[in-house]
């Protein structure tokens, strides 16, 4: 990939604390029925208790009673949307504002700006509070989640100057914007001569092996997985995930899936907007479904003009993409 993702996921200040809540990933699934979902935080007392209000996607105005005990981690639904529930795996985007609930001051919050990524999660992840809170959410919802400075951040995870102890109660409310597919759901489809091979994780991650032959030097783009979401046309921002490696040399250069969290690109080439892609790349995914995994083979005259490549890609190189299309935002 040649653009950074649309500004790295903004994680407000006192998040920055704890990696309890990086994302993960866990089993992955697309959308479900109400009656089908099986929330993993249960609903509570102390969470109904938490009244907002505001426009959505705004900074809400929050009260509660104080000092507010909560008995282990809670959530209610304040405001119910109208999309459907989100499930394991999947990719979900909100805003979110953390209050103590001793007080009921304003801890932190994201930015709640069109300017400004939203925060996103995994649904479901299991090292992550606000994931777990997020499964079975509907889309368009506004929901209040309690538990304590342990449940959220660890134990002993907060610097003490911030007057908070473990056992001290806090309040998290989330605007719940956006849910993508947390890796391709469609139809499994034939391979084609020419183009490596790919298997995959349970978790998604695709392995590949390339072939023991010379690169082709035409653009190949081949659809692994047949997705029935919409097709992607030129200039949409697209949620993916993707495993970048050298033809020559087999290694993997860049990767979404290390790091544990989607990207997003704007598809179409950097010759056309500095947000774009590699032009074959972005060749190769206009016209695809949301929902497939696709493999895109870029000679290098169809890749990054000699001297523009970031390290790990010598000039000259044939590079393939792995591509599993998440969503499109907006």
């Amino acid at each position: 990939m040649t653009a950074t993702p649309r500004r790295s996921v903004r994680t407000a200040s006192a998040l920055v604390v704890t990696s309890a809540l990086v994302s993960s990933l866990v089993a992955c699934s697309g959308p479900l029925n109400a009656a089908d979902c099986t929330p993993v935080v249960p609903t509570g007392d102390a969470a109904g208790y938490v009244e907002a209000t505001g426009a959505f996607g705004s900074q809400p105005e929050v009260d509660f009673p104080t000092p507010l005990s909560t008995d282990g981690v809670q959530k209610s639904v304040i405001d119910a949307g109208e999309g459907e529930p989100i499930g394991a795996g999947q990719i979900v985007d909100f805003q979110v504002s953390l209050f103590n609930g001793q007080d009921g001051e304003l801890i932190t919050a994201s930015a709640y700006s069109d300017d400004e990524a939203p925060l996103r999660r995994t649904a479901g992840s299991e090292i992550d509070l606000l994931g777990l809170a997020l499964q079975c959410a509907q889309v368009d919802s506004r929901i209040a989640v309690t538990g304590t400075i342990e449940d959220v951040f660890g134990a002993g995870a907060l610097d003490p100057a911030l007057g908070l102890a473990d056992d001290d109660a806090i309040v998290m409310v989330l605007d719940v914007q956006a849910a993508y597919l947390g890796r391709a759901t469609g139809v499994p489809q034939l391979g084609a001569a020419g183009i490596p091979a790919v298997v995959t994780a349970p978790n998604g991650q695709p392995g590949v092996t390339i072939p023991d032959e010379q690169p082709p030097t035409e653009l190949r783009s081949h659809t692994l997985v047949l997705g029935q979401g919409a097709e992607i046309e030129e200039g949409d921002r697209v949620v993916l995930h993707y495993t970048g490696l050298l033809w020559s040399t087999t290694s993997i250069f860049d990767s979404s899936w290390d790091r544990g969290a989607p990207a997003t690109f704007t598809i179409t080439s950097f010759e056309n907007d500095p947000n774009g892609v590699v032009p074959g790349l972005a060749d190769g995914l206009v016209g695809r479904s949301i929902g497939s995994q696709v493999i895109v083979v870029i000679p290098p005259e169809f890749g990054y003009p000699v001297g523009q490549a970031p390290a790990t890609i010598p000039d000259g190189s044939t590079m393939v993409f792995v591509v599993d299309l998440l969503g499109i935002e907006g």
